[in-house]
């Protein structure tokens, strides 16, 4: 696969799940909200927090620290990320706001979520794993 450098004129959402910095396109996050208690949906992996209603819409909330091997943070406030297909709220410990990334966006992984992750990647002095949105909703569809 070929490294393909990010546009600079494309902007990013910088936010942060526990120690590790994720980016996405700025087009696709919608807004940050601290998320109500949510309803648990039976049989998802543990990834899945729950879903929650918001503005007519019912929205699952991925937890990232988990859905990347990690450890839950615990966190109530989440990115909305807008696809065509759906919204996710990924969540977010620490909103950085919309900056510019730089680096290669080569797959973080050969399976999994990893694949969907992109870097190495920078946003000022942190080190981001950039997001693909529509790749990542495929792989979370999928139910794993």
């Amino acid at each position: 696969m070929a490294v393909q450098e990010p546009e600079a004129r494309q902007s990013y959402l910088v936010f942060a799940c526990g120690s590790s910095w994720y980016a996405v396109p700025a087009e696709s996050a919608a807004e940050v909200v601290t998320f109500p208690e949510l309803t648990r949906v039976p049989g998802a992996p543990a990834h899945l927090l729950g879903v929650f209603a918001h503005r007519g819409e019912v929205i699952p909330v991925v937890d990232m620290g988990l859905l990347v091997g990690g450890v839950s943070q615990g966190s109530r406030r989440a990115v909305l990320v807008r696809l065509p297909r759906g919204t996710l709220a990924l969540t977010a410990s620490t909103v950085a706001g919309v900056s510019p990334v730089t680096g290669t966006l080569e797959p973080l992984g050969p399976t999994g979520v990893h694949v969907h992750l992109r870097g190495p990647a920078k946003s000022g002095p942190r080190d981001v794993a950039v997001i693909d949105p529509e790749g990542l909703f495929d792989h979370l569809s999928q139910g794993t």
